[in-house]
């Protein structure tokens, strides 16, 4: 918000330079972010936070300025003003939807003389950033500058009917606005009507066809209050943003509407001639009730930390123009319209604090707080870091946001996105890491680093369904925690860590995969991962056209594995077993199977033999060409025996292989494969 200086000191005494004003407001809660000096004047460009609207115009800053100073504050004073006719006689307003128009004032001037500015005004505009058009319409740029009030003016005489008419639009209903943007409206927007055509958006900006020009001599004033939801929704999603949106989307005061009105109808009068029709046409769907908010001087001091008299405490409140009054050993104070945002105690106690001084406020020496004990999500999440961490991946911090193409290479059309006229690009929420994660592929790959392993671990929001007024409604029923994993080694490793996780989080669970066509990887190379024999997640090799679409140019393996499977199996309490005293013996067995036989078969096949002295199984290699006929292939498998009573013997362990060959060429027509 920029505050020109000359401006400034028509509503109060400003006794120090800009500098020490700027700062002076900085202290109080207004921060100010440059000083723009020019042989006219000083411009304060002010940061003004959303929940003080009042202080998006100079009347509102003079305010702030008063109190902090003591000086007297000196809002316009409106005389009297040549009449002629009534307003009511000349013009009828009817609001449909007083939700979204709580208030709504017209008045009307006859016999305007349109022409140019006069220069203070046009510099005073131009130094806010506004540049002058003609008196009238300069006039409510004036004074919505002014009072933080947007006004607007209609050519009188193009109104059908001489009515104005607050509703909805039509779905399909079109408009030209004064900057010539055609706007297609919905139902979702207010719309400004006469008897036959919209002539303005509510709070956004008028028509083309009812603007005022150099023949207008009939001008309508209107003067309202907007829904701050309504008109902001109406903003974005036509694209469309004014001085005006700004401020009604911040809430503007109810009661200020019509002092605001009187105003700019006093300078209309003062620069362009003519009468104005007596009273107002005012529809008013809710009139504002004065709210009262006590203070109890001892919680204000408590709260702060720093001893304040009642007595002070009152004296701020009074020079915020809040009537103070003593009650009971409470403060009660008469809340101004414009101040919206003091709704309870804790409310007047900052504003105590702001105007006494943040500076007063004593710094304690240490800080204490309350530590929790941590969670079991915590402590598994640390886990799957220090786990992946050993198995050579890096952990990846990546955005919520794709673009919603990458999520249709995933199989999921629909995704969850945000306004495009809020987000235009990298807009949809993101259904699975693994589009994140090969973005950084991409990005190392384009620094130069050949290998790359990655993890994350956040949230993904698949689309789930849409039930009207339900918690679904935002297609975020459906989010839940994911690991994800990439790696430009083998998949062979990728598996192996995934086993590695589950072997630290969750010894217990067993692991395993299922073939299955996975959106996103190769057909040939993709499966399920499942525990407990519960789908967990899904692993396999990157597809071709999604390497191309990331412009990849090393093959990448990945996974995605739930979170909340690792939670549910999680062990808090480990069991011990002794370190073996006596060596193991392993023997690698080739075996020739068909084609069809998947690793998990002949897993099962072996574990089917009972063998108690055989520690484990593990997989090798798969080989397929010269010495192994077509429709076969070679599956390499280590078997490891081990006794609790002593050194195995050769014999021994000759005894239990033959045993497993024998099972495998019975039930898989394995035979062995000669080296």
């Amino acid at each position: 918000m920029k505050i020109s200086l000359n401006w400034l000191t028509d509503y109060v005494d400003v006794s120090m330079s800009a500098a020490e004003l700027g700062a002076a407001l900085t202290r109080i809660g207004i921060s100010c972010e440059e000083i723009i000096e020019s042989s006219a004047d000083v411009v304060l460009d002010l940061e003004v936070t959303s929940n003080r609207p009042d202080c998006l115009g100079h009347l509102g800053v003079a305010r702030e300025v008063a109190a902090m100073t003591g000086a007297a504050f000196r809002p316009p004073a409106i005389g009297e003003l040549p009449i002629s006719g009534r307003a009511c006689d000349l013009v009828g307003v009817t609001v449909e939807d007083g939700d979204l128009c709580p208030r709504y004032t017209a008045r009307v001037l006859r016999g305007v003389k349109v022409g140019p500015s006069p220069s203070w005004m046009v510099e005073r505009l131009e130094a806010v950033g506004l540049r002058g058009i003609n008196n009238v319409v300069d006039v409510t740029n004036y004074v919505m500058m002014e009072y933080s009030q947007p006004l607007h003016s209609f050519d009188y005489d193009k109104l059908a009917d001489h009515a104005i008419v607050v509703r909805r639009a039509g779905d399909g209903e079109m408009l030209v606005s004064i900057d010539q943007t055609r706007c297609h409206l919905d139902r979702t927007m207010l719309v400004i009507a006469d008897a036959q055509k919209c002539v303005a958006i509510a709070g956004v900006m008028g028509a083309l066809n009812t603007e005022v020009s150099e023949s207008t001599t009939n001008v309508l004033i209107e003067a309202a209050r907007f829904d701050p939801l309504s008109v902001r929704k109406t903003s974005r999603k036509l694209a469309l943003m004014s001085e005006s949106n700004y401020r009604f989307e911040r809430g503007v005061d109810p009661v200020g509407v019509e002092a605001a009105s009187l105003r700019a109808c006093q300078l209309i009068l003062q620069l362009g001639g003519g009468t104005l029709a007596e009273g107002v046409v005012d529809v008013w769907a809710r009139p504002c009730v004065q709210v009262e908010v006590a203070l109890r001087p001892q919680r204000c001091n408590a709260l702060l930390g720093i001893d304040v008299p009642a007595e002070r405490q009152a004296e701020i409140l009074r020079r915020l123009g809040l009537s103070p009054r003593m009650e009971g050993g409470r403060i009660v104070c008469r809340i101004p319209s414009h101040r919206a945002d003091l709704a309870r105690e804790a409310d007047l106690i900052e504003e105590i604090a702001r105007l006494e001084g943040y500076d007063k406020i004593p710094v304690a020496g240490e800080v204490t707080h309350r530590v929790a004990t941590e969670g079991r999500p915590q402590r598994v999440r640390r886990r799957v870091a220090a786990a992946l961490s050993a198995c050579g991946f890096d952990e990846a911090m990546t955005v919520t946001f794709i673009d919603a193409g990458e999520a249709e290479l995933f199989g999921q059309g629909r995704p969850v996105c945000a306004d495009p006229l809020v987000r235009k690009t990298n807009n949809a929420l993101r259904p699975t890491l693994l589009p994140s994660l090969l973005r950084a592929c991409k990005t190392n790959q384009d620094a130069g680093t050949g290998e790359v392993s990655l993890w994350e671990l956040a949230c993904v929001f698949p689309p789930g369904p849409r039930v009207a007024g339900g918690p679904a409604a935002g297609g975020l029923s459906g989010e839940y925690v994911e690991i994800a994993m990439v790696t430009t080694r083998e998949l062979g490793d990728l598996r192996g860590a995934i086993e590695a996780l589950l072997a630290d989080v969750a010894p217990a669970a067993s692991l395993d995969v299922s073939a299955a066509a996975v959106a996103g990887l190769d057909e040939q190379a993709s499966a399920e991962i499942l525990m407990d024999d519960e789908t967990a997640g899904v692993i396999g090799l990157v597809a071709a056209n999604v390497l191309d679409h990331y412009g990849l140019e090393r093959g990448v393996a990945a996974a995605t594995v739930r979170f909340d499977a690792l939670l549910k199996r999680y062990r808090e309490t480990r069991g011990y077993k002794p370190i073996p005293k006596f060596p193991p013996v392993r023997r690698d067995l080739s075996l020739i199977v068909d084609q069809e036989v998947t690793w998990r078969t002949l897993s099962e096949a072996i574990a089917a033999v009972d063998q108690p002295m055989r520690a484990a199984v593990d997989y090798v290699t798969t080989y397929r060409g010269k010495s192994v006929p077509d429709g076969r292939k070679s599956v390499t498998v280590t078997l490891t025996y081990r006794s609790p009573e002593g050194t195995l013997r050769s014999e021994q362990v000759d005894e239990q292989v033959g045993q497993v060959v024998s099972a495998l060429r019975e039930k898989l027509k394995a035979e062995m494969r000669v080296q």
